[in-house]
């Protein structure tokens, strides 16, 4: 009855391997997963614990290999055949004999419970039977317990790159703003815009944007620190938060940032198409909480942006976008999710975001960090999921949508202002 009290894939280990001790005596325990072509040890105890838990064994190798592939246990099997299992140390107590059983889904083989002894011929086929009568059981749990840890996942990563995404990032971003409160240290939060994107989609298609995407994320996650903290915002935009990274040591990674897009986008178009804009916020200087940090990182964004287009094109070319941050907050959830407003109407928006959200979730979107009164309730109409989302506003007297904008405006959070939204008919002021 306790494995299935806890879907926390750790927990559920942990509590099968001490209510098994009491049935069956073992000196150490090694839980293995089935992940691609391997057997990873997820949970290990007892003796020689860190070798154990240290091993990736593939498919059909050693004990725990053969075992997996075939579909058989083993009882008092010799140990030091697992791949990569030694014993280097004297003070190491050297493993004589192991119980193995295969752990069996409703899709196969989950993984492989293993037990081990010092003494020779320790387990007797009165210990194999418990095994294989419990085996079932701890299959199911093991693979609910996965299940979960993949949704948990999910609801946190960028499904197309693997970066963390909006949601995770504003939480990640909470906590380094706490963190360097305390420490009394600076915080540098990068936002990154990839510009020719769209051009990438029009010429190669979809497919190949996505790959630009993902090898930009990837570059990306390379030249960062490992205590940095990379994530995809939503569309072409990224974030970078770098704890302790000073103005001038920020500067230095936003050229490196430039030369990883132009490459990105040189490798699978083989010619210049891309470049990046960078904005840069800077704790405490900038901003004192996750939001205007962002917020100010976004608008130096597209202030470089600006810059840009203004060196590359004639003074009678169209004016510069300008986009704001703004909040999603969905009906039954109290966690925020971060986009970017892309287009406003009387009637709707369009917003790019990361998230995942279906078409009919009701939603509520704050314009403004320093207004909560500034925001307007929404259902959505179109959704290019991990991409962007169009809302349909409750909402739409002239009054609540010209104050909006007006205050957009105001505080040079200025958006397009379109007559209607791509895929959803909108009625006119």
């Amino acid at each position: 009855q306790d494995l299935g009290a806890s879907l926390s894939l750790g927990e559920t280990l942990s509590v099968f391997s001490e209510k098994l001790k009491r049935l069956v005596p073992y000196d150490s325990i090694a839980i293995y997963i089935h992940r691609g072509d391997e057997l990873i040890a997820e949970h290990a105890a007892g003796d020689n614990f860190r070798q154990l838990a240290s091993l990736r064994i593939p498919m059909g190798e050693g004990l725990t290999g053969w075992v997996a592939r075939n579909h058989q246990p083993i009882i008092n099997g010799d140990p030091m055949l697992e791949r990569g299992y030694a014993v280097n140390n004297q003070h190491q107590a050297a493993l004589r004999s192991a119980l193995v059983v295969p752990l069996e889904g409703v899709d196969g083989v989950v993984g492989v419970l293993a037990l081990y002894r010092a003494a020779i011929n320790a387990f007797t086929t009165d210990h194999l039977r418990i095994l294989l009568a419990i085996s079932s059981k701890m299959a199911l749990a093991l693979e609910n317990a996965l299940k979960y840890q993949q949704a948990e996942s999910s609801a946190t990563t960028d499904y197309l790159t693997g970066l963390p995404n909006a949601r995770s990032l504003f939480l990640q971003l909470d906590r380094e703003v706490e963190r360097c409160m305390r420490a009394n240290s600076p915080l540098a939060v990068l936002v990154c815009d990839l510009d020719g994107f769209k051009q990438v989609n029009d010429h190669f298609g979809h497919l190949e944007g996505n790959r630009v995407l993902r090898i930009f994320a990837e570059r990306l996650k390379q030249v960062c620190r490992g205590y940095d903290y990379v994530a995809r915002m939503g569309g072409d935009e990224f974030v970078l938060v770098a704890p302790g990274l000073t103005p001038q040591a920020a500067q230095a990674k936003m050229s490196v940032l430039r030369e990883l897009a132009r490459a990105a986008g040189y490798e699978v178009c083989r010619k210049d198409m891309l470049s990046l804009s960078v904005g840069l916020a800077i704790y405490p200087q900038d901003g004192l909480n996750a939001e205007r940090l962002l917020a100010e990182a976004d608008r130096s964004m597209y202030k470089a942006k600006r810059w840009q287009r203004n060196q590359n094109s004639s003074s009678s070319a169209a004016p510069p976008l300008l986009r704001a941050v703004v909040r999603l907050l969905p009906e039954g959830s109290t966690v925020p999710i971060l986009g970017t407003l892309e287009s406003i109407t009387r009637s709707g928006c369009a917003i790019e975001t990361g998230a995942m959200l279906e078409c009919g979730t009701k939603i509520t979107i704050f314009f403004s960090a320093k207004d909560q009164t500034l925001a307007n309730e929404g259902v959505v109409k179109a959704s290019d999921p991990g991409s962007s989302v169009e809302l349909e506003f409750s909402d739409c007297e002239d009054e609540t949508i010209l104050k909006i904008l007006e205050d957009l405006e105001a505080t040079n959070e200025a958006v397009r202002i379109e007559p209607r939204l791509p895929s959803t008919t909108l009625s006119e002021p």
